[in-house]
C-alpha cells in the first residue's frame, strides 16, 4: 500500500510511482507489467473480480488492445482490462478523447474475438489467443461484459459520463480506475471502496422496515422482510462485495444446507420464509423515511451471516429459472459506526451463525495468527544483503492501510527513516502470505484461483485459512520466529523467480502461473529427494544463490512448456487450466531433470528438526512473557471485577480463583507466566459465559 492520510495528490502520485518502480526492480520494461499487476490486484481486492490473467496484447493496425481479463462463472461476467500507464515524474490528466480511444480498442478486440477464425490466427503461445478462444467458444456462458480502463493519470474533471454502448449481444458496462480513484481509496484506509445502494425505485419507494432500537440506544437496528428478487438483484450486481466480512465461499450446492435452500426455492417457495433463518447484515449508515418505516438508502451493506442463502437465491434464479415471487427473507440490519466495524462484525458473525458452526478462523482479520505474524514483522530485523549494516523489516499489513497509517503525522525526515527501515518492496499482505505458503505446500492450482480464493479457499479447496486453522488448533507454537523467517525466505524465492521468468527468452506470458508452478515443482523435487531447503540461509542472505536461481530457471522453462501444452477437451486457456488439480498432477508427475545443485543451499533433516524445536521453545517462552504482560496491563481493577462476577456466577475452578486473587493484588504480587496463562483461559471462558468488563 502507498500513501498516508495527510498526503496531497502530488505526494501520493510520487509514492505510487516509487511503489511501481520498487516492485519492478531494475527491469525498465517490467514497469508497465508491474503496474498492470498492481492495478488488477487492487480491483480484485475490492471484490470486482475473482482472479485475473495478463495478456498485454495490442495490434495497432486493427486498433485493438487488451491487457488482462477475468471471467466469473457464477455471474456469467467477462471483464476485460486495458492499462494506460504514464511514466512521467508528475501527475498527468486522462482526457475524454483518450478515454474514448482506449475503450474503442477494448471493444474492437472483443468484436474481433467474435469473428470466425480470429482466435485461430493468433500465435498459439500468446496469452491473448487463449482469451480469444475462450470468448468464441463460450458465448452461451457470457451474459455481460465489463470493460475496465486502468490508469495512473488523473481523470479530467471534464469527463462527466462513460460510454454505454453494448458490444454485440452482451450487456456492457464501463469502469475507470484512475489515479483519483486509487488516491481516494487509499487515503480512506478502508477495507473496501464505499458501496451505496438505493431502494428508492422499489414499489412503495423503499423497503418496509421495523425499527428495533430506542432513542437511547448507541446502535440503530432494523428488521426487514426482503423479497428474494431484490436479494438476487443485489448479489447479481455487487457479488461478493456484499460478503466481504464473511470469508466463507459459496459451495455450489454441495452442502446439505445449500441443497435444502435450492430445493425449497424451486419446490416450496412459499415455505422459504418459515424454513430459512434469514440474514444478519450490517451497514455504516442508512437513510429512512416515514418515521423509520421505509429503508431508502444504505451505505456499505454487508451480509455478515447468510452468504449461502444469498448466493443460493441468486443461483436458483439464474440456473433454475426459479420464480422468486413468493420467496421472502427476514433480515436483521445493524448500523455500525465505521471505527467499530472490525470489533463488532466478527462477533455478529460468530454469535448469529447457528446453521453451520463457523470456525474462529472465518473471522481472520483479528485472528491471533495474524497478530503474531504482525508482531514478528515489526520486531524482527532482516539482515542487510551483501553483508551491509543496514537492517530492515518485512512489514506485514494485517489490515488494509496499516503501511500508510504508520506514516501518518511523520515529518519528512521521520518518513524517510520509516521507509528506509520498512521498504515498500518488503511490505506483504495476508493474500501475499497465502500465495507464498500455498506454493511451497505444493498447491499451485489453488494459488492460480486468485488471491482471495487462495486465501479463503474455494470449491472444496481448504485454502490458506483452512490449513492455518487446522494447524493452529493442533499446536499454535508451530507458528514461531523460525516459521516467520522461512515464510519470508519463500517470499524471496517467489519474487526473485518472478523477475527471473520475465527476463527469459522463452517467456511469452502466464508469469503468475509459471512462478507458482515452478516453485511448487521445485518443492516437490526436493521433498521427493528427501532434501531440506535451508530457508534460514536465504533469510540471512536476503537473496537466493546464483546456483539456485539457475536451477530454478531450468525448472521454470520446463514448467512453461507443460502449462502451454493444455490437454484436448480440458481448455485452451492456460490460466484456466492452471486452476485445475489435474494441471498440478501433470506438472508434479513430469520428469524434469535438474542437476548441479549446490549442497550449501540445503540442510539435513536432523538440523531442520533442531530448528523446529528451537522455534517452538522460543515461542513458548514468548507466549509466557506475553501472557504475564497481558495480565499485568489489565490491572487489578479488571481482575477484581472478574472476581466479583465469579462470586455471583461461579464458573472458575478453585485453582483459577486462587490465581485470580493474586492478580487482584497487582502490583504487590505478580502471577507467574504459567499462572497468567491459566488466568487468561479462565477469563475467556468467563467472557463466553457473560462476563464483561468496561476496561
Amino acid at each position: 500500500m502507498v500513501g498516508n492520510l495527510n498526503m496531497n495528490p502530488d505526494e501520493f502520485y510520487d509514492d505510487l510511482r516509487q511503489e511501481i518502480l520498487a516492485r519492478a526492480g531494475a527491469e525498465e520494461n517490467f514497469t508497465r507489467t508491474t503496474f498492470l499487476e498492481y492495478m488488477c490486484s487492487k480491483v480484485e481486492d475490492e471484490g470486482f473480480v475473482s482472479g485475473f490473467q495478463l495478456t498485454e496484447h495490442k495490434i495497432t493496425s486493427r486498433g485493438q488492445a487488451v491487457d488482462a481479463w477475468s471471467f466469473d462463472a457464477e455471474f456469467s461476467r467477462l471483464t476485460l482490462f486495458l492499462g494506460e500507464y504514464r511514466n512521467s515524474a508528475t501527475l498527468e490528466t486522462l482526457t475524454n478523447s483518450e478515454i474514448t480511444k482506449l475503450f474503442r480498442r477494448l471493444r474492437k478486440f472483443l468484436e474481433s474475438s467474435l469473428e470466425p477464425g480470429f482466435s485461430g490466427a493468433l500465435e498459439e503461445s500468446d496469452p491473448v489467443a487463449g482469451l480469444a478462444w475462450f470468448i468464441s467458444h463460450n458465448l452461451a456462458d457470457i451474459e455481460s461484459v465489463t470493460l475496465v480502463l486502468l490508469s495512473n493519470a488523473q481523470l479530467s474533471h471534464r469527463v462527466d459520463e462513460l460510454p454505454d454502448a453494448n458490444v454485440g449481444d452482451f450487456k456492457t458496462t464501463y469502469e475507470i480506475w484512475d489515479f483519483g480513484r486509487i488516491f481516494r481509496n487509499e487515503i480512506s484506509a478502508k477495507a473496501r471502496e464505499d458501496l451505496f445502494i438505493s431502494f428508492e425505485n422499489l414499489d412503495g419507494a423503499g423497503l418496509p422496515c421495523l425499527p428495533a432500537y430506542t432513542g437511547t440506544d448507541k446502535m440503530k437496528s432494523f428488521l426487514l422482510v426482503m423479497p428474494g428478487k431484490v436479494i438476487a438483484d443485489l448479489y447479481g450486481t455487487y457479488g461478493e462485495r456484499l460478503l466481504e466480512q464473511n470469508v466463507r465461499t459459496f459451495l455450489q450446492f454441495r452442502g446439505k444446507i445449500n441443497k435444502g435452500i435450492r430445493n425449497t426455492i424451486v419446490n416450496e417457495p412459499a415455505m422459504f420464509f418459515a424454513y430459512n433463518n434469514g440474514l444478519s447484515a450490517t451497514a455504516e449508515d442508512v437513510e429512512t423515511t416515514n418515521g423509520d418505516t421505509r429503508l431508502v438508502r444504505v451505505k456499505n451493506l454487508q451480509i455478515v451471516n447468510g452468504g449461502q442463502t444469498t448466493a443460493s437465491i441468486f443461483t436458483a434464479l439464474k440456473k433454475d429459472k426459479a420464480d422468486l415471487e413468493n420467496v421472502y427473507v427476514q433480515v436483521k440490519l445493524s448500523v455500525i459506526e465505521t471505527n467499530r466495524i472490525e470489533e463488532i462484525v466478527p462477533r455478529i458473525s460468530e454469535y448469529s451463525n447457528t446453521q453451520n458452526r463457523v470456525n474462529a478462523a472465518d473471522f481472520f482479520a483479528n485472528h491471533p495468527f495474524h497478530m503474531r505474524i504482525e508482531e514478528f514483522s515489526r520486531r524482527l530485523w532482516a539482515p542487510s544483503p551483501q553483508g551491509g549494516i543496514h537492517q530492515t523489516h518485512w512489514f506485514y499489513e494485517r489490515a488494509r492501510g496499516q503501511f500508510a497509517n504508520h506514516q501518518n503525522y511523520l515529518s519528512p525526515a521521520e518518513r524517510r527513516k520509516f521507509l528506509s527501515q520498512n521498504p515498500r518492496s518488503q511490505m506483504f499482505t495476508k493474500t501475499d502470505l497465502a500465495k507464498f505458503v500455498l506454493t511451497f505446500k505444493e498447491a499451485p492450482h489453488e494459488v492460480s484461483l486468485g488471491a482471495q480464493n487462495a486465501f479463503a479457499g474455494k470449491a472444496g479447496a481448504a485454502g490458506f485459512v483452512g490449513r492455518i486453522a487446522i494447524q493452529w488448533g493442533k499446536d499454535d507454537l508451530v507458528f514461531n520466529e523460525i516459521w516467520f523467517k522461512r515464510s519470508i525466505a519463500k517470499a524471496i524465492f517467489f519474487r526473485e523467480v518472478d523477475r527471473l521468468v520475465f527476463k527469459q527468452p522463452w517467456y511469452c506470458g502466464f508469469k503468475a502461473n509459471i512462478v507458482t508452478y515452478s516453485l511448487a515443482k521445485f518443492s516437490n523435487i526436493i521433498r521427493t529427494a528427501s532434501k531440506e531447503v535451508d530457508f534460514l540461509k536465504v533469510w540471512e542472505r536476503q537473496a537466493l544463490s546464483a546456483n539456485m536461481l539457475e536451477r530454478l530457471g531450468t525448472i521454470a522453462e520446463s514448467v512453461n512448456e507443460i502449462l502451454l501444452n493444455t490437454p484436448d477437451g480440458a481448455t485452451s486457456v492456460v490460466g484456466e487450466w492452471a486452476k485445475k488439480l489435474n494441471c498440478w498432477e501433470a506438472v508434479k508427475n513430469a520428469n524434469i531433470k535438474v542437476v548441479g545443485w549446490d549442497r550449501a543451499d540445503f540442510i539435513d533433516g536432523d538440523r531442520k528438526e533442531e530448528q523446529d524445536k528451537e522455534g517452538v521453545y522460543i515461542q513458548d517462552i514468548q507466549d509466557g512473557i506475553h501472557s504475564q504482560t497481558y495480565v499485568v496491563e489489565r490491572g487489578p481493577t479488571h481482575w477484581a471485577a472478574l472476581r466479583d462476577w465469579n462470586t455471583i456466577n461461579p464458573k472458575l475452578s478453585p485453582k483459577e480463583a486462587d490465581i485470580l486473587e493474586i492478580a487482584c493484588l497487582i502490583p504487590r504480587r505478580i502471577p507467574t507466566e504459567n499462572q497468567a496463562a491459566v488466568l487468561i483461559k479462565a477469563e475467556k471462558r468467563a467472557t463466553d459465559e457473560g462476563f464483561y468488563s468496561a476496561r
